[in-house]
C-alpha cells in the first residue's frame, strides 16, 4: 500500500504552489505591463520621428512638384515640344538651337534641386530633348525603360508618378546605376497633352531624409505614392514579401513577420499625398523586459523555499491537536472505545476535539445498547419460534379434520375446513412481501366460501378481473381486511339480500409534478350494497389513518367485541401510504343507505419489472 502524504505536507505543498503561482502571475503581468508601456512610449517617439521625416519629404517633394509644374506649363517649352512633335522632319540645326535654349532654361532647375540627375522631354512622336548635369549620362532613355515609363503613366491623368529604375552607366562597376524616376504627361492649361516628362533623381533623394528612421539595424521604411505604389524602401529584394499594405492599418500597429514582432507606424505627406510607413523590431525590447519576469520567477522560488520552512515549523505547532485527534481515531479503530483526546485550545480544532469525545462516549453507550438489544432479540426470536409452532399445529389439525370429513362424505363441511386451512397457510407467510393478484384473489375466495356457509342464498359475490391483471404484483393481505370490513360493518343488521362486487382493471396514475406523464396503474374496486356511511365518518377514517398508530388509538372508534370499527380500512390506508405515497392509495366513495365503494390505486408491477 503506497505511503500516504500527511495533511500538513499537503498544506505545505499547496501553499508553496500558491505562492509560486502568485509570483509567476505577478511577474507575467508586470512583464506584459512593462512591454505595453515601453511599446506605447516607443510608438509615440517612433510616430513623432516618422511624422518629422514625412514633413521633410513633403518639403522636398513639394519643390520637385513645383519644378515639374514650372516645366510643364512654361510656354516656350510647350512651344518647342509641340513644334518637334508636329514637324514631319526634325532639322538638325533647329534641334540643336532648341536643345541649347532648353539647357539654359533648365539649368536653373539644377540649382533648385541638387538631387536631379537628368531630365528627358518627349514629344508625341517620342522624340526626346535631354538635360543632364553629369557628363556620363545618356542623352535618351533605352527602349525598355521608356516602355516602362509609358506603362506606369497609364491612367495617371497628368499626375507625377514615382518608381525606381536601373539605367546603364559606364562609370559604375556593375554597368548600371539606380535612380528614382518621376514621370508625368505634359498637359497645358487646357488639359491638352503635348508630351511626356521624365526626371531621374539620385538614390539619396529619399534615403538622406529617412536615414534617422533606419538607424536601428532592425528598422525599415516604405514610401508609397498617392496610388499606393512603392516608391522607396531600404529592404532587399528577397525580403519584399514582408511589404506592408498601406490600406490595412492606420496610425501604429504591432504585427508579426516570420516570428518577429514589429511596430509599424504610418504617416501621410499632406502636400503630395505620399504615405510613409516605418517599422522597428520589438524583440530587443521584449528581451530586456523579460528580465523582470525572470526576476519575479527567482523571487518566487526563494519565496517558496522560505514559505516551506516557515510552514514546516509552524505546522508542527498548529497541527498538534489534529495529530492527537488522528491518534485517538486510530485507537478507536483498534477497538479502544474508552479513548478521549485532551483539548488545549479554544479554536475550531477544540470544537472538533469536544465533538470527538462526545461521539466516542455516545458510540460506547450505543455499542452497549446494541449488544443488549441483540440479546433481547435472540430471546424474542426463540419465543416467536415457539409460538409459530401453534399455527402450524392448527393447520395440520385442520388438514386431518378435512380428510376425516371427506371420508365420511360430509363434503360441504370438508370444503369449509379446507378453505380455512388455506387461509391459515397463506396468512403464515410474511405480510411485508408482494404476491400476484391471482393468489390474493384465491385468499378472498377462501374467505367468501366461509361467509357463504354463514349467509347462504342471502349473499351474492361477483369477481371480475381484466385479462392480464392476474399477474400484477400487490402487497400480501391487502384485500382481506377490506372484504372483512364489508361483513363486519356494511352487512351488519342488514335483512335484505347482500351483494359484493370485486373488480380489477388497468388504469393510469396522474402525478401533480409539472412535466410528469401519467403512469400505468392497477385499479381494484370493492363495492357492496350495505348501509354505507356519511362524509364525516369517511373523513374521520382517512384522518386517523394519516396519524401515527399510538396517536390514533383513541380515535379508532368504539369497540365491538374485540374489534375496532373500520380498523381494517385504516390499516390498508397506512400500508399503501408507507409503500407508495401519492398519488397511489385508497379512495372511499359512500353514501348512507346506498352502499360503499373502496377503490385501490396501485402501481402496476409485474415479475420482471414495471409494465410499460
Amino acid at each position: 500500500m503506497p505511503k500516504r502524504i500527511s495533511f500538513s505536507a499537503r498544506i505545505m505543498v499547496h501553499m508553496s504552489l500558491i505562492i509560486m503561482l502568485a509570483f509567476v502571475v505577478s511577474g507575467y503581468i508586470s512583464f506584459r505591463i512593462n512591454v505595453s508601456l515601453f511599446t506605447e512610449e516607443i510608438s509615440k517617439q517612433f510616430t513623432k520621428a516618422n511624422e518629422q521625416a514625412a514633413a521633410r519629404l513633403d518639403l522636398q517633394l513639394r519643390d520637385i512638384y513645383r519644378i515639374s509644374n514650372f516645366i510643364v506649363f512654361h510656354p516656350y517649352i510647350e512651344q518647342v515640344v509641340r513644334r518637334s512633335g508636329e514637324s514631319e522632319v526634325r532639322e538638325s540645326h533647329t534641334q540643336l538651337v532648341d536643345q541649347d535654349e532648353l539647357n539654359q532654361l533648365l539649368y536653373q532647375v539644377k540649382n533648385d534641386e541638387n538631387k536631379l540627375n537628368s531630365m528627358f522631354l518627349y514629344d508625341k512622336k517620342d522624340n526626346s530633348f535631354f538635360f543632364s548635369v553629369s557628363p556620363s549620362s545618356k542623352n535618351s532613355l533605352d527602349q525598355e525603360t521608356y516602355t516602362e515609363v509609358k506603362r506606369r503613366l497609364e491612367g495617371s491623368s497628368g499626375n507625377l508618378v514615382w518608381f525606381p529604375v536601373r539605367i546603364q552607366n559606364s562609370t559604375d562597376d556593375s554597368g548600371y546605376r539606380n535612380f528614382f524616376a518621376a514621370a508625368r504627361y505634359m498637359k497645358n492649361k487646357d488639359l491638352q497633352q503635348y508630351g511626356t516628362m521624365v526626371m531621374l533623381f539620385e538614390e539619396s533623394l529619399f534615403s538622406e531624409d529617412l536615414k534617422e528612421l533606419v538607424s536601428n539595424e532592425r528598422a525599415n521604411v516604405f514610401l508609397f505614392d498617392r496610388q499606393e505604389e512603392l516608391v522607396y524602401t531600404d529592404m532587399r529584394e528577397w525580403e519584399m514579401e514582408q511589404l506592408p499594405a498601406p490600406a490595412k492599418f492606420s496610425g501604429s500597429k504591432v504585427m508579426t513577420n516570420d516570428g518577429t514582432s514589429y511596430l509599424y507606424v504610418k504617416s501621410y505627406s499632406k502636400q503630395v499625398n505620399f504615405t510613409l510607413i516605418s517599422r522597428v523590431a520589438l524583440d530587443s525590447l521584449q528581451e530586456k523586459s523579460s528580465v523582470i519576469f525572470k526576476i519575479s520567477m527567482l523571487v518566487g522560488i526563494l519565496g517558496v523555499l522560505m514559505a516551506a520552512a516557515l510552514i514546516s515549523w509552524s505546522g508542527r505547532r498548529l497541527f498538534r491537536p489534529l495529530r492527537q485527534l488522528v491518534q485517538g481515531m486510530r485507537q478507536m479503530q483498534d477497538g479502544n472505545m474508552g479513548t478521549r483526546v485532551a483539548v488545549q485550545t479554544g479554536d475550531e480544532l477544540a470544537y472538533i476535539g469536544h465533538s470527538f469525545n462526545s461521539m466516542a462516549e455516545n458510540l460506547e453507550l450505543l455499542i452497549k445498547e446494541v449488544y443488549e438489544r441483540q440479546l433481547n432479540e435472540r430471546e424474542a426470536e426463540l419465543t416467536a419460534l415457539q409460538t409459530q409452532l401453534n399455527p402450524h399445529f392448527l393447520h395440520n389439525t385442520l388438514d386431518t379434520i378435512y380428510w376425516k370429513l371427506y371420508l365420511k362424505d360430509d363434503r360441504e363441511t370438508a370444503k369449509l375446513v379446507i378453505s380455512l386451512s388455506n387461509m391459515l397457510r397463506y396468512a403464515l407467510e410474511p405480510a411485508g412481501t408482494v404476491t400476484e393478484l391471482r393468489e390474493e384473489m384465491a385468499q378472498i375466495r377462501n374467505y367468501l366460501t366461509i361467509q357463504n356457509t354463514r349467509y347462504g342464498d342471502e349473499f351474492e359475490t361477483i369477481i371480475q378481473m381484466e385479462e392480464g391483471t392476474e399477474q400484477a404484483l400487490v402487497p400480501r393481505l391487502i384485500l382481506q381486511p377490506l372484504v372483512e370490513n364489508v361483513f363486519v360493518h356494511a352487512f351488519a343488521d342488514q335483512l335484505l339480500a347482500r351483494a359484493l362486487v370485486i373488480k380489477a382493471a388497468f388504469g393510469q396514475a396522474d402525478f401533480d409534478e409539472e412535466g410528469s406523464s401519467p403512469q400505468a396503474a392497477l385499479i381494484i374496486e370493492i363495492t357492496d350494497n350495505g348501509k354505507g356511511m356519511g362524509e364525516a365518518e369517511i373523513e374521520r377514517i382517512v384522518s386517523t389513518a394519516a396519524t401515527p398508530r399510538s396517536d390514533s388509538r383513541q380515535e379508532e372508534g368504539p369497540v365491538l367485541g374485540s374489534k375496532r370499527i373500520h380498523i381494517g380500512i385504516r390499516s390498508v390506508i397506512r400500508r399503501l401510504n408507507l409503500l407508495y405515497g401519492e398519488p397511489y392509495g385508497v379512495k372511499i366513495i359512500s353514501k348512507e343507505g346506498a352502499g360503499t365503494t373502496i377503490r385501490l390505486l396501485l402501481p402496476l408491477e409485474q415479475k420482471g419489472g414495471m409494465r410499460p
